[in-house]
């Protein structure tokens, strides 16, 4: 069947540099964290949500979100800053890389980024946006940096324990500081040591500075064991508790007296509760009474099974909800005296484009059920037949090579008769890790360590070669297999060239550490073969896109980044060579003429190109499809594929 693509104008956002897309599409995976862009001289009604697909959403009272991906990594943190409007994130992958990331509120452009050895548990800002704060898991790792360069001012090792609260007054000499180990810190921005401490209950998550009027900053709320603990900021002394089954603690900003105080969802089971510890209570503390008991402003129920409430934020009028699956709650504090219902203001829109490959004029794409063929000039869909939890494709010939990156699923070849008709060539003994086809020949990779040759024509399968870290492998020729992998040090390379009849293995000279994601044109005589290789001196990686000539053994770099890019890949469509090395952009290179163009990305971050003789399909994490002509870095149109089977052109 022949489907048009729907062309909307209406929900695109441009910016110089980039550009964003507005839709009510949650996050995929959990939504670590939420911002209330309301300040005390701002009645700014939006919400920033981050999560672990890598994606910042800015969420504006009509329900519409900006989305733009700022991270291939997990966002787990994120804050703004009050002058500047400057969006800090922490980004990680939750083992070793731990990075924290300054971008442009408007542009989204990055503005500069750190690394740090340690998790990050705690980012903010001083209350003028002169300082920016992060508190890690290491002893003492508690560091000030400049907000507007990502300078470290300051390392500030008298300030023991994790730091998960740093918060300013409006003159920013003074931080006050909570440390996990039980301690309230007052740390001089001047001097820029510690000026006073004081014992706190010890351990609390989900810290909070809260307090507007007289009593502005006075409270310090966090939870543990199901304990709420509001404790004077000026003293740690502890001042009030309250039982909340695992609550989530927040505070607004607003200046309305019947508003300020401290929030939390408590789960009460079947349903959820949405109480207030207003601050005219708190004060009472101070005078020798009692707490009084935490007002139930409503009962609410209506998250969907299986699914669980991850944080929360409020501003003047509304609580954002964020959720174990990605989606997006609101509701008002307007207290009900029935039992409430909540419903998500997200919905999954879209379905994922998981693999995508091209000739000389026609595109394929493979969704989860189904396999098309398109032109970006006619617009027309055509779906071609059924996909059975592939992830991968490739064209070759009349035909498709289906298969599964990183499983033993059988490896099939799907004609393009319009028969649709389907035969399995082989299942992997081990999982697949790449393949790739030349001529009549598969060569793919088992685990990292094996290189082996299916042959289309007799049905033959044959391992060519056996060591340890292989990453990629091509065939330059009938008898000829390059194969990439990790260097194991001194003397050994990470390019070996391998004699598919005789199996003679022959070390090439090459300059890099490992290399990987190879291409080759196999119809281009004597053609180099293209990748990407990471180089490491004294501790300092860079990654390379490289030109390797295996008959001559030359080596020449098209482009270099001072950095490690472990996931960058190349794509070969003579006479250019696509990368997305530093991960946030497309770059083509003419080979033929040295010219480089930087593609401007779409909303979400680069993953995969395929080329046809006159345009460029780039594949983005998010699933969505973005346009290009090889030549010019101007985004033609991003494209999407709705859950109801429609096809959605921005």
């Amino acid at each position: 069947m022949k489907k048009f693509i729907n062309i909307i104008l209406l929900f695109l956002s441009f910016s110089l540099y980039s550009q964003t897309i507005a839709s009510t599409q949650s996050h995929e995976g959990k939504v670590n964290a939420l911002l209330s862009s309301e300040t005390e001289s701002s009645s700014d009604d939006s919400f920033y949500s981050v999560g672990n697909d890598g994606f910042i959403i800015k969420w504006t009272s009509d329900g519409m979100g900006e989305h733009y991906q700022v991270s291939d990594l997990q966002v787990r943190l994120v804050a703004k800053n009050p002058v500047y409007g400057d969006i800090a994130v922490y980004e990680t992958d939750g083992i070793s890389n731990h990075r924290l990331t300054v971008i442009d509120s408007k542009t989204y452009t990055k503005k500069f980024s750190k690394k740090f050895a340690n998790s990050i548990v705690s980012v903010s800002f001083s209350a003028k946006g002169k300082y920016l704060f992060a508190g890690t898991t290491a002893v003492n790792g508690t560091f000030v940096l400049n907000a507007r360069t990502g300078t470290v001012i300051k390392k500030a090792t008298d300030v023991s324990g994790i730091v998960p609260l740093i918060l300013t007054g409006d003159s920013e000499k003074t931080a006050v500081m909570y440390s996990k180990s039980g301690t309230l810190y007052y740390y001089d921005l001047i001097g820029m040591k510690v000026k006073a401490k004081f014992s706190a209950p010890s351990s609390l998550n989900q810290l909070t500075l809260f307090g507007t009027g007289n009593f502005k900053n006075r409270f310090i709320a966090g939870e543990k064991n199901n304990t709420i603990f509001i404790i004077d900021a000026t003293s740690g002394k502890p001042l009030a508790q309250y039982q909340a089954n695992s609550p989530l603690i927040f505070a607004s900003k607003s200046s309305h007296e019947d508003k300020q105080g401290l929030y939390f969802i408590a789960d009460g089971g079947k349903n959820f509760s949405l109480q207030l510890v207003d601050q005219e209570s708190l004060k009472r503390l101070f005078t020798g009474k009692s707490a009084a008991s935490p007002l139930i402003i409503k009962n609410f129920t209506g998250l969907k099974s299986r699914d669980k409430f991850t944080c929360a934020a409020k501003n003047a009028e509304t609580v954002m909800l964020g959720t174990q699956n990605g989606a997006l709650y609101s509701m008002t504090d307007i207290p009900e005296s029935e039992l409430y219902s909540i419903f998500s203001i997200t919905e999954n829109m879209y379905q994922k484009i998981y693999d995508i490959d091209s000739d000389e004029n026609i595109f394929y794409l493979l969704t989860q059920n189904a396999i098309f063929k398109t032109s970006y000039d006619t617009k027309a869909m055509y779906r071609l037949g059924s996909s059975f939890s592939h992830t991968n494709i490739l064209k070759h010939s009349d035909s498709l090579i289906l298969w599964s990156k990183n499983t033993q699923r059988p490896v099939q070849q799907m004609s393009l008769d319009g028969s649709e008709n389907t035969k399995t060539l082989f299942t992997p003994s081990a999982q697949l890790r790449n393949l790739r086809v030349f001529k009549n020949k598969i060569v793919y990779i088992l685990g990292t360590s094996i290189v082996a040759i299916y042959d289309m024509e007799t049905g033959a399968n044959s391992t060519v070669y056996t060591g340890t870290s292989v990453q990629d492998a091509v065939l330059v020729n009938e008898n000829l297999v390059v194969v990439a992998k990790t260097s194991t040090g001194k003397g050994d390379s990470a390019f070996v060239s391998v004699n598919t009849q005789t199996k003679e293995t022959v070390p090439l000279k090459f300059n890099g550490d490992v290399a990987f994601s190879l291409s080759y044109d196999e119809n281009k005589e004597n053609s180099p073969v293209y990748g990407i290789s990471i180089d490491s001196i004294n501790g300092t990686s860079k990654t390379l896109v490289f030109s390797f000539y295996p008959k001559s053994g030359i080596q020449n770099s098209l482009f270099t980044l001072q950095a490690e890019d472990a996931t960058a890949f190349t794509e070969l469509a003579y006479p250019f060579v696509f990368t997305n090395i530093g991960k946030n952009q497309v770059r083509s290179y003419n080979i033929s003429a040295g010219k480089t163009t930087v593609f401007r990305r779409s909303a979400s971050m680069p993953l995969k190109a395929a080329a046809s003789k006159d345009r460029v399909a780039v594949l983005n994490y998010n699933g969505s499809i973005s346009w290009y002509n090889p030549s010019s870095q101007i985004l033609l149109a991003d494209w999407y594929l709705t859950t109801d089977g429609d096809w959605i052109e921005f």
